[in-house]
């Protein structure tokens, strides 16, 4: 492939962009900051006893900055440049007493999703180095869920397709490397910068930053009534300080779609949730220490959207078209409350512990006891309903003759129940869908209409893992997924039922965690089938089998016991996969010099000011410039 390579950067604070075309829309936007922390306020940290090791560390785990697919929205977005790196954010914990062998591994990590392969070459180069230090039960690898990452390292076939680019190839093993390596790179350097420190905890509600995109299905639980809210409003925050009150870190948990770039942005980004970790980086590294990490990690952000909608929305949810007033105004909300909530903590204390084990979803048995009175239930075969074609409000596909809420009862092609599109292009395109998914039904599916059986073409995976943490009296619920609103609410009550009498009074649904498995929703929600319930992949009684899962690890937990997988994950990293050509030939004119400045900046500049300098760069696949910038000899103190 011949390229010839001119790259535009745009310099913000703590924030790049190296594209092709530049888009200097953004001239005009606030840079990140966070302005309200109170250097000089007294710590509650300061109170609390250093029983803990603790460490924190993060890595760039950027890949491609283009020719390369996106992963989220699975509309073949083609990475054209780079707005803002990726990063892996990784927190050891570990007790003093009796041993520090008790100890758990987070990462958070800016992708859209995480994947057993990722989880398993992780580890395995863990072990390498550490031994059995770190193993799969005891590192839990999680997803921030941005949309406009970079997409290409899962070996499932499902999200290699939702991977896909121009070329129709959906993976990249640079990808895949550079993220594994990040995430590496982010526990090695935790782990050499453990030191005796404390925790503390705080938790507060971010009230109207976000919207339930489902309400029909939300309110289909018989229970919605019960609360003030459609969606989980709590913030919670667990801050790293060491044993001489230097902050080392933080990790915030608040349930958000990192949506604000729409499905039409190309740049590399970390989006809303970046743009808080970013700014609380950069004010409490001024401040207080210049390797401090801010992780802000998602939760049961399921059927969860940010109120202000984005670029290409549904009608009812649009934002503005400036994609980066979104991104503002949506990583501004997460980091002011973050910023509130710094002093705020209650000292944390408690063992540290974990449980997790390997479980095939594919015919798992639940419980009478974990399916609302409808007996005992087995789960299906993995499927997507049809409304799964539909998108989500904050991505729609607009496929003609597809929505939400098409149910097998409701399914007909002329539309002659719901009448949403009785047009004939909409017929037609029934038409064609069921012709291809007619060899799919399954009545294990309930009132899902199956469009793709997963399982049967063997593009998902059926063994998923789960996992639970706990660290001092904070309760970690992991989950292969993206629960919902209502989801969230039973995991934590289920699982508070076992660990709140031993000391456990804080729970958060870790969503995107160690793999991914669709949504999880619950029965009522399921039978709406909107976005959600149709993208449920093992049937009505998903959510209901994690519950029992992980009401089950809670025990073992509280007991004492060991636990044991039914099965072994899969592991494909032998197994070659289709990507895209790589860089063949890259040239420049004959008049020009690699890294020649093109365009000069200004002599002088004001706060807010655009700075634009064009030069010639290479193909950025040619070097991914990890731990690095593409602004050849811009020194990294003038990013900032």
């Amino acid at each position: 492939m011949l390229l010839t390579s001119l790259c535009a950067a745009t310099v913000t604070l703590n924030s790049l962009a190296c594209v092709k075309d530049s888009d200097s829309s953004a001239a005009d936007l606030t840079p990140i900051s966070a302005q309200t922390v109170d250097s000089d306020s007294p710590t509650l940290a300061k109170s609390i006893a250093s029983e803990y090791l603790v460490g924190a560390a993060k890595a760039d785990i950027t890949g491609p900055a283009a020719e390369t697919g996106m992963f989220g929205y699975a509309t073949k977005q083609v990475v054209t440049g780079l707005n803002d790196r990726l990063y892996s954010r990784a927190f050891i914990i570990a007790e003093t007493k009796p041993s520090d062998q008790n100890r758990i591994v987070y990462v958070s990590a800016d992708m859209g999703a995480m994947f057993t392969a990722v989880k398993l070459e992780v580890i395995k180069r863990l072990q390498a180095e550490f031994g059995s230090l770190y193993t799969d039960e005891n590192v839990m690898l999680t997803a921030t869920h941005t949309h406009v990452g970079n997409g290409g390292y899962s070996h499932q076939k499902l999200y290699q397709i939702a991977s896909q680019d121009d070329t129709l190839a959906g993976y990249s093993q640079q990808t895949f490397e550079a993220i594994v390596n990040g995430i590496v790179r982010s526990i090695k350097q935790a782990h050499n910068n453990l030191t005796p420190g404390k925790l503390s905890l705080a938790q507060g509600k971010l009230v109207a930053a976000t919207r339930n995109r489902s309400l029909a299905a939300y309110y289909a639980n018989p229970e919605a009534k019960d609360f003030d809210s459609s969606v989980n409003e709590a913030m919670t925050q667990l801050r790293l300080d060491a044993a001489d009150d230097t902050p080392l870190g933080l990790i915030n948990w608040f349930a958000i779609h990192p949506t604000s770039f729409s499905n039409q942005f190309t740049h590399l980004s970390a989006d809303n949730k970046g743009y808080a970790q970013l700014g609380m980086e950069a004010k409490l590294s001024q401040q207080h220490n210049p390797n401090f990490v801010a992780a802000f990690a998602n939760a049961d952000e399921g059927d969860v959207v940010a109120s202000g909608g984005n670029a290409n929305s549904a009608p009812g949810y649009e934002g503005s078209q400036n994609e980066w007033h979104n991104v503002i105004r949506d990583g501004s909300l997460q980091l002011t409350k973050a910023t509130e909530l710094w002093e705020q903590g209650k000292p944390v204390s408690g063992p540290i512990d974990t449980r997790a084990r390997w479980v095939n979803l594919a015919g798992y048995e639940v419980n009478e006891a974990f399916t609302q009175g409808a007996g005992p239930q087995k789960l299906c075969l993995a499927a997507r309903g049809y409304s799964f074609a539909a998108g989500g409000e904050n991505g729609p596909a607009n496929t003609p003759g597809i929505y939400e809420g098409m149910t097998k009862d409701t399914l007909s092609i002329t539309d002659k129940v719901n009448k949403t599109d009785t047009s004939i292009l909409g017929s037609a395109t029934r038409t064609a869908f069921g012709a291809v998914a007619a060899i799919g039904q399954d009545e294990c599916q309930a009132e899902k209409p199956v469009l793709l059986p997963t399982g049967k073409l063997g593009w998902v995976d059926n063994q998923q893992p789960v996992q639970l943490m706990r660290i001092g009296n904070l309760g970690l619920i992991a989950i292969p997924g993206e629960p919902t609103t209502m989801v969230g609410r039973h995991l934590r009550q289920a699982v508070a039922k076992e660990l709140a009498p031993v000391g456990v009074d804080t729970f958060v649904v870790a969503g995107l965690a160690n793999n991914y498995s669709g949504y999880v929703t619950t029965r009522a929600e399921y039978a709406q089938q909107h976005y959600e319930g149709a993208s449920t992949e093992f049937g009505p009684y998903q959510a209901s089998a994690y519950e029992q899962e992980y009401v089950q690890l809670a025990q073992a937990m509280r007991e004492g016991a060991k636990v044991t997988s039914d099965v072994t994950p899969p592991d494909r990293s032998n197994k070659r996969f289709a990507e895209r050509p790589g860089i063949t030939f890259d040239d420049k004119p004959e008049n020009q010099t690699w890294g020649q400045v093109l365009t000069q900046p200004k002599d002088s500049y004001r706060h807010n000011d655009l700075v634009s300098v064009t030069f010639r760069g290479a193909h950025p696949k040619n070097n991914l410039r990890t731990e690095d910038t593409f602004l050849g000899g811009v020194s990294k103190s003038m990013l900032k």
